[in-house]
């Protein structure tokens, strides 16, 4: 391939014509302008529905070419039952945290996709973690769910004076 340098040099050796160097010089240019364009920009919608779906995996980071973080979360995931599951909750608003927040691939390249999909999409996942979040509230308010209670000091005073 050849690059401005190396044109350059042909045109002052007399090997291509004015008009083939500036053929070339266009070329080259449209080449340069393509490669600075998003062509593999990943999809922003598919992005999000990945992080809805399987973001625990961390696929949606794979998708996105985000490798280090997708490793991270996977490796966070399946270590969890060994830790009380406390790495897969920091997952969760990992997670969470990305689906709302990240509009680029990992050399700053922009998701392409219909922005208003892509917005309703994150207005969606924002009403779900809020109906979640009050129907759990619901249930442990229902069923009357808590931590179970110290015994007061006259119940512990009767267990010892025993």
């Amino acid at each position: 391939m050849l690059d401005a340098e190396k044109l350059k040099q042909l045109k002052e050796e007399g090997h291509i014509t004015e008009e083939e160097y500036l053929d070339e010089k266009k070329r080259l240019a449209a080449n340069i302008l393509k490669r600075n364009n998003p062509a593999h920009a990943k999809n922003g919608i598919i992005y999000i529905v990945l992080a809805w779906f399987l973001g625990t995996l961390g696929l949606h980071n794979f998708y996105a070419g985000y490798w280090g973080r997708a490793l991270v979360q996977l490796t966070m995931t399946i270590v969890a039952p060994w830790f009380l599951y406390i790495p897969l909750l920091i997952v969760g608003i990992w997670i969470f945290g990305e689906l709302l927040f990240v509009n680029n691939g990992p050399h700053k390249v922009p998701f392409k996709g219909n922005r208003k999909i892509i917005m309703l999409l994150r207005i969606i996942a924002v009403v779900v973690f809020i109906l979640l979040f009050a129907n759990t509230r619901l249930i442990i308010d229902e069923y009357n769910i808590s931590s179970p209670e110290m015994p007061s000091a006259t119940e512990t005073d009767i267990i010892f004076k025993q």
